[in-house]
This record gives structure tokens, C-alpha cells and sequence, in this order.
């Protein structure tokens, strides 16, 4: 499978439903038990993302206000297939009046596929500082660097449906070059919603985009994606710092610190778009060279 080919996206299985739409889970007749809509994202399955955002939803739905969410810890247990129902099981650990706790599984045929573990508090004061953003040009200065090239909009598997816009802020992983850093930074955002997104609904949103291109930072210095090299996401890590209005536009800043024993390790920032740092993220992605390829 070359990488275009396993980016090349089908009509949604939901085409009227917007992001934050696609995210919200139902309750079903047994409690702390959530039913979620599935999406087709092509030969990758169901994004990874997906899950991050449908999960935390859920888990959410058994938090009190106005506690928000301050981190998940997450691992991709097994390919999420779309034409399957999709449930999301959550377990209360730990309520406090400050804080929760939750562990959430997503089931397939009564099966694991995926497993969080996330953490809320209530938001307070405290001291402040932050990593700046890489400087890099502009979204508008991007798209139209993308419009001068004749180039259509790369098919990033969560802008399925148009319901995230990505402009590369960086070179793409299309042309191999051996020399390249691990680096990738992408300028995101959601078109405007018909009814106001409340604060726990854009940290879902942020939960869905936070899974992005992170992956394919450790495989720039070695190969192109699924040319070279066989990539899935392994676990997945968020921590929040800040409140940020999706609509507008937000820069993916990423980089992967470290490559060995078929893994590697990524590291990602979302800033607002004057530059706060709204979450931290880390991944670990399977990087496994396919046989016979030698780079």
C-alpha cells in the first residue's frame, strides 16, 4: 500500500453531522455505558482520533461540573472497523470534590479495541509559563503557498467530511528525504459550528485533532509511510493547559525525540493561533520496516 493510497478517503458515512456532531455519545439502558457513531476513514479503519474524542465524551458525561479535563493516557488495542456498533464502557475510580477520575474501554463486538484512562479537576489560578511555537508562516501565507502550487488539500484522514481544515505550516512526507528532521507543523481548524461549542465539547474536538500527524514525524529521516515502512499508533498521551476556540486557527507543532526497537517516539504542541500553548501530547508509533525495503 503506497502513502496515497492509504490516505485516499470514501464519501462519510455521516456527510450532515459536524465534528462536534460526530464526537457526542448516547446513553443506552445500562449505566456508564455509551453508544458512538462509527466513521470510514478509508484502509486505516476508524482514526485513531475518533476514539480519543468519543471516549473522552463519554467519560465526561459521568464527571460533575465544572470540573474540565486536565490529561488521558490511552493505548490502541486492535483496528477500529467502521461497519461495526461502537460502545463506549466507562469505570468511576475516583471522585473527589475536586477531581475524577475514569477509565473508559471502546467495544467492538463486546470486545477491547481501545482503553483510557483520563483525569479532571476543577480549572484554578496558578503560575504560568511555556515552550514558545515554532516560528513558521502564517495559515493564510500557507494556503496560499498551497493555491500558487496547484495543489489540492492533503487528505488527512480527520478532515473526513471537510470537518477540519489542515494547511501543511511544513514540508509534507509525499518526497523522501534522508536528510530531513523529524519535525511536521500543521496550521488546523473546524468550520464554525450552528450552535456554540461549550468548554468540554472543544476539549473533545482537541482530543480528536490531538492524534493528527504526530505519527509520522519518527518515520521522516528513514522513509515515506507505508512505502517503506509499516505505521500504526500505539498509545497516545494528552495533557490540557488552555482554553481555545477551534474555529480559529491552531499550529500542530511536532517533533520525534526518539526511533528504536520498531518504535518511535513523538512529541506534539497545539498553539493557539497568538501563540498559548493549549495541550501537550506524546505518541508512540509502530516503525517497522516492510521486507525488502532498505531505505
Amino acid at each position: 500500500m503506497h502513502a496515497r493510497e492509504s490516505l485516499k478517503q470514501e464519501p462519510s458515512l455521516h456527510k450532515d453531522l459536524s465534528l462536534g456532531e460526530l464526537l457526542q455519545v448516547k446513553e443506552t439502558g445500562t449505566p456508564d455505558f455509551f453508544e458512538g457513531l462509527t466513521e470510514d476513514y478509508g484502509p486505516v479503519g476508524i482514526y485513531g482520533g475518533h476514539f480519543l474524542g468519543q471516549a473522552l465524551a463519554a467519560a465526561l458525561a459521568t464527571v460533575e461540573e465544572p470540573k474540565i479535563t486536565h490529561s488521558f493516557h490511552s493505548y490502541f488495542l486492535k483496528r477500529g472497523e467502521p461497519n461495526i456498533e461502537l460502545f463506549y464502557k466507562v469505570t468511576r475510580l475516583r471522585d473527589s470534590q475536586y477531581g475524577a477520575t475514569r477509565n473508559i474501554e471502546a467495544l467492538q463486538d463486546g470486545k477491547a479495541i481501545f482503553q483510557m484512562t483520563a483525569s479532571f479537576k476543577t480549572e484554578e489560578d496558578g503560575d504560568q509559563h511555556q515552550q514558545p511555537p515554532a516560528d513558521v508562516p502564517s495559515p493564510e501565507e500557507s494556503l496560499k503557498r498551497r493555491l500558487q502550487l496547484g495543489e489540492e488539500p492533503f487528505p488527512f484522514p480527520m478532515t473526513k467530511g471537510d470537518r477540519v481544515q489542515m494547511e501543511w505550516a511544513s514540508d509534507s512526507f509525499w518526497d523522501f528525504d534522508k536528510s530531513a528532521s523529524p519535525e511536521l507543523r500543521v496550521w488546523m481548524k473546524i468550520p464554525k459550528p450552528s450552535v456554540e461549542l461549550c468548554r468540554r465539547n472543544r476539549q473533545v474536538i482537541l482530543a480528536f485533532l490531538s492524534d493528527g500527524t504526530l505519527m509520522f514525524n519518527s518515520i521522516l529521516p528513514y522513509g515515506k509511510p507505508w512505502d517503506s515502512h509499516r505505521l500504526t499508533s500505539l498509545d497516545h498521551c494528552t495533557w490540557f493547559h488552555s482554553d481555545v476556540d477551534p474555529c480559529e486557527w491552531m499550529l500542530y507543532d511536532q517533533r520525534s525525540s526518539a526511533a528504536a526497537d520498531g518504535r518511535g517516539l513523538n512529541d506534539g504542541r497545539v498553539y493557539s493561533h497568538n501563540g498559548r500553548l493549549v495541550i501537550s501530547c506524546q505518541q508512540e508509533s509502530m516503525l517497522r520496516r516492510i521486507a525488502g525495503e532498505n531505505g
